[in-house]
């Protein structure tokens, strides 16, 4: 039995933390196993050290592990029994819930607010002369979205798995921002469906070791509850699917996920150090006690690049130790930004690199899981999943999701030259989606790249340029079609004009002899007049309503949405 098995890990972890509960009681007998175990410290990661463990307290240990995790199977089944829903059912009330605690929090509805700052200024209002309101209302918003997640957090995440078509799974940072919003807006455009790991459950389930951390949790749902039309449209397949990504209670509780990460920080970091580093400890240690060093490999490397920072910028150690504590400040709780600020450059620029990394490892994971395409939003979060992926000599693209062409167009169109594309309303993209425009434009973009993709390795650079040229020669087509409108009814109301002007004569002819109507006093019919008029009016009426109606007809396909969107 192998002690670097992740089984083993779980199943004495598991037994360690229930002695520490006093909910798992060793008969007298085997006592001075349970003593033994519990006298174990954990290491870096958070796992049971077995150097000083006798191999029969490891066995017997283990053996309870077992049994507690079968219990706790059992109960996750039985748990998932009791809340089988249908998915969209369940987006919707998670949605109407991250509605009712954003109101709570601010006191009025998302809707109403425009922008981060009225949040802050509106909760901060309600903390000083509402208190007991503010209080009472978050709480027990927060009571029954807990509820909520517990009844159907496993089921949400099961049903994850089971889409089909285009589907990504976003990631590689802790919050849902504005650029993951922008992100999610310009992909709904292309896939058939995100998958979005759900940044209020963290909130719920972890303390997070935040600052002002009501107000965070507003700003993620100020963002989050963008994609509300999306979700309360209930489309066939849906185009943006929540669920509980579980990290923080993985990195607490679960073994494979404690050796995965630091698997992977050894991987990635290891080929900075002089010598073999094999732990967790071994590198926190290297970049204490061989600090020069280790900075030295650190800086020109691009493992470390700060929160806020941009790629191709290097920085000194002490510049960056700087940005990178600036960048925390009124983000990370007083007690842990302290803690940090006394901690050596060397181990403080390592964290920040694990801090890098740790979403990556989940969005490997979920993207396995799943069975997606890992998608990132922000070129910084590109950089470090390509460096993993070299690292762990994985390929970017699942290639049962998506071709490389697919993942190439995706990755261009979230450069910034094309951030115009996150201005169509999410209202607007859900009739998009709904009409399955998005299929066309994907048809239709995949036309402009197929060439470029057959000619070997695809560039990010050129991909950008035929995506730009393919959306640009999209919007001309359009802005030409509508001329072609245009034209198509001139004629028609040229002739409706004419032919009725023609006519009002006619009627006046009839009527009056121009030659004997100054002695007899006859003036032409106004009736008969205003008739002809009216007839006139109609007729090009009629036209230009058919005139109208094409071209609204024509301005609410993807096109016309293009069209109207993209800067002239």
């Amino acid at each position: 039995m192998s002690l670097n098995n992740p089984e083993t890990a779980q199943r004495l972890l598991d037994a360690w933390k229930a002695i520490r509960e006093g909910t798992l009681k060793f008969p007298p007998s085997l006592q001075s196993h349970a003593d033994e175990l519990l006298a174990a410290p954990l290491t870096a990661t958070g796992l049971v050290d077995t150097k000083g463990i006798s191999r029969e307290t490891v066995l017997m240990a283990t053996s309870f592990g077992a049994a507690m995790s079968v219990q706790r199977q059992e109960a996750l089944k039985e748990k998932a029994h009791k809340s089988i829903t249908g998915a969209n059912e369940v987006q919707v009330k998670l949605f109407a819930l991250f509605s009712s605690f954003f109101s709570a929090l601010t006191g009025r509805s998302v809707d109403l607010i425009n922008d981060v700052a009225e949040i802050k200024q509106r909760l901060m209002w309600r903390v000083k002369y509402q208190p007991d309101v503010f209080a009472g209302s978050v709480n027990r918003v927060a009571e029954e979205l807990g509820e909520f997640y517990n009844c159907h957090s496993t089921n949400i995440y099961q049903h994850a798995k089971t889409f089909g078509g285009m589907r990504l799974v976003t990631g590689g940072q802790r919050q849902f921002g504005p650029s993951a919003l922008n992100a999610v807006r310009i992909t709904g455009l292309y896939a058939d469906t995100q998958l979005i790991p759900d940044p209020i459950y963290p909130f719920i389930s972890s303390d997070l070791n935040l600052n002002a951390v009501h107000l965070q949790l507003a700003i993620q749902l100020f963002h989050i509850l963008q994609l509300r039309p999306l979700v309360d449209a209930q489309l066939p397949v849906p185009a943006v699917f929540v669920f509980p990504s579980f990290e923080e209670v993985l990195e607490r509780n679960d073994a494979h996920t404690k050796l995965g990460l630091e698997e992977l920080a050894i991987r990635l970091i290891s080929p900075l150090c002089r010598g073999q580093i094999q732990s967790l400890e071994e590198l926190v240690d290297y970049s204490n006690k061989q600090e020069t060093a280790f900075l030295d490999a650190l800086m020109p490397s691009g493992l470390f690049i700060p929160p806020g920072g941009k790629l191709g910028i290097q920085l000194s150690a002490a510049e960056a130790a700087s940005q990178y504590l600036k960048e925390l400040e009124g983000i990370r709780s007083p007690l842990i930004l302290d803690q940090m600020k006394r901690v050596s450059t060397g181990p403080l620029l390592l964290n920040g690199v694990l801090e890098r990394i740790r979403p990556q490892y989940h969005l490997f994971e979920n993207s396995s899981e799943l069975g997606a395409q890992a998608l990132l939003s922000q070129p910084v979060h590109w950089h470090y999943f390509e460096k993993i992926a070299q690292a762990n000599a994985r390929d970017l693209r699942s290639k049962n999701v998506i071709s490389d062409q697919a993942l190439r167009t995706l990755h261009a169109i979230q450069d910034d030259s094309l951030s115009w594309l996150a201005n169509i309303p999410v209202k607007t993209l859900a009739q998009l989606i709904l009409n399955n425009e998005h299929r066309w434009l994907r048809e239709e973009l995949n036309k402009y790249t197929s060439q470029l993709a057959s000619t070997g390795p695809i560039d990010t650079n050129e991909m950008i340029k035929e995506v730009s040229h393919g959306l640009a020669s999209l919007v001309q087509r359009q802005r030409k079609s509508l001329k072609d409108i245009e034209l198509k009814y001139a004629p028609k109301k040229a002739a409706v004009l004419t032919g009725s002007i023609m006519g009002a004569g006619l009627v006046a002819s009839a009527v009056m002899l121009p030659l004997l109507s100054p002695f007899l006093a006859v003036g032409v019919p106004t009736v008969a007049l205003a008739g002809a008029a009216s007839g006139a009016l109609i007729g090009f009426g009629k036209e230009k309503i058919g005139e109208v109606v094409e071209k609204r007809h024509a301005g609410q396909s993807m096109l016309g949405v293009l069209a109207t969107t993209r800067p002239i």
